[in-house]
């Protein structure tokens, strides 16, 4: 019974997303789709047109990609982890070794399954409409960096809670402690020593927009001497600002594109509404509600674990094969919790694009956002439901109206 409740809740999470997704991609690029009024003189029909080819392009690879995953995790769960599991307790005893070889085995398969993906979508698509901006080499370079990286940290974070889980009884706290100390040492480690590792990081010389922004960022209760622009364009056309970072380690960035394509009155906009965000304690708020979440989530895979039900159904044995199996049956229940993630996310974009107001007319920011969408060839009409559970920022449309008001 419990066999097909737990391929039941993960196929049905898969596949309503798939289904979101289809029906978001039939829906954007139908013929019957028309220039949004308020873009209406800010693109031409030709320049739509490609905007819908390339969210067609980009939802076909991502379904592709989505489909095959699917297809593997089965196998995965209903033959693979436990032959893989008794291929790890016959090489060793040690059942620290045995979780390395577990969790590295389907760490190269995951990586080879998404690497075409990447490929097609960095030189294909991203080639075709004209954003990549990367070589072969960099794109090798920056893979090699990552498994690098993926390999050191992994283990190490797959090494502390083995040993967490190995030495105490309710060992979900321990896991659970663990777990939120690595993200803030990662908050701190990211922004310091790994993103320097892929991009370069100079600082803004425009001396009369970084004192704009600095005396932005003050008002919004930090305070930051340098102001750093990333050379994105060595990969990407696509523009972006943020924070990144805790305490003395915190970076506000600048896209080089960003500089490139936008006036100094839409750069201030754009970073007052990212001040909004920290300003308005959303970083924080973000913070402990994935802390909430993530407890809850080791808690009830404490339970699953230590329960029966994983080794009566597909006969497995070792912990770490039991934490794969209940990660995967948790997170497809807590998938749909990401809706109200969204939800959150969408209310706090819109309190950051109104707290930009004090700063600059809302015309400004309206003006990078149409000019941001443009150059993205962003989806101008995503189907409302796809875009109400799943998008992190409000619609283009939605955004500028309610900067109108």
């Amino acid at each position: 019974m419990f066999l097909y409740i737990f391929l039941g809740i993960y196929l049905f999470s898969e596949f309503f997303d798939i289904f979101l997704s289809r029906l978001n991609l039939n829906y954007s690029t139908s013929p019957l789709r028309e220039i949004p009024d308020e873009m209406k003189g800010e693109i031409t029909w030709d320049e739509f047109e490609r905007s819908k080819e390339y969210t067609a392009d980009k939802n076909l690879i991502s379904f592709a990609s989505h489909i095959l995953t699917v297809i593997a995790n089965i196998l995965f769960i209903l033959f693979i982890f436990p032959y893989v599991e008794n291929f790890a307790v016959n090489l060793t005893d040690n059942i620290i070794y045995q979780s390395f070889l577990f969790f590295g085995f389907f760490g190269v398969v995951n990586y080879i399954i998404s690497l075409p993906f990447n490929y097609i979508n960095t030189f294909k698509i991203e080639q075709k409409f004209g954003f990549n901006k990367s070589t072969m080499k960099t794109f090798i370079i920056d893979n090699i960096k990552s498994i690098v990286l993926s390999v050191v940290l992994g283990a190490g974070m797959i090494y502390l809670i083995m040993e967490g889980i190995l030495t105490f009884e309710n060992w979900w706290i321990i896991v659970s402690l663990i777990i939120i100390g690595v993200q803030f040492i990662a908050s701190w480690l990211y922004p310091k020593f790994i993103m320097p590792l892929f991009n370069k990081f100079t600082p803004l010389e425009n001396e009369n927009l970084k004192n704009k922004l600095v005396n932005i960022a003050k008002d919004a209760g930090f305070d930051v001497s340098k102001i750093y622009v990333m050379d994105a364009s060595k990969r990407t056309g696509h523009s972006n600002a943020f924070f990144s970072g805790f305490g003395k380690t915190k970076k506000i960035v600048l896209f080089d594109t960003l500089l490139e394509n936008h006036d100094e009155d839409e750069i201030e906009a754009i970073f007052a509404h990212e001040a909004g965000h920290y300003k308005l304690n959303h970083i924080i708020k973000d913070l402990f509600f994935s802390i909430f979440l993530m407890v809850a989530i080791v808690l009830i895979v404490f339970f699953l674990t230590e329960s029966n039900f994983l080794t009566e159904t597909f006969g497995v044995e070792m912990i770490y094969t039991k934490l794969t199996y209940s990660f995967i049956f948790v997170g497809s229940i807590f998938n749909f919790v990401g809706y109200i993630l969204s939800a959150m996310s969408r209310k706090h974009e819109f309190e950051a694009d109104n707290y930009s107001k004090k700063y600059k007319d809302p015309q400004h920011l309206i003006r990078a956002l149409k000019k941001l969408s443009k150059s993205n060839l962003s989806n101008l009409n995503p189907h409302p439901l796809y875009a109400k559970l799943n998008y992190s920022h409000p619609t283009l449309i939605e955004r500028i109206r309610n900067l109108k008001r």
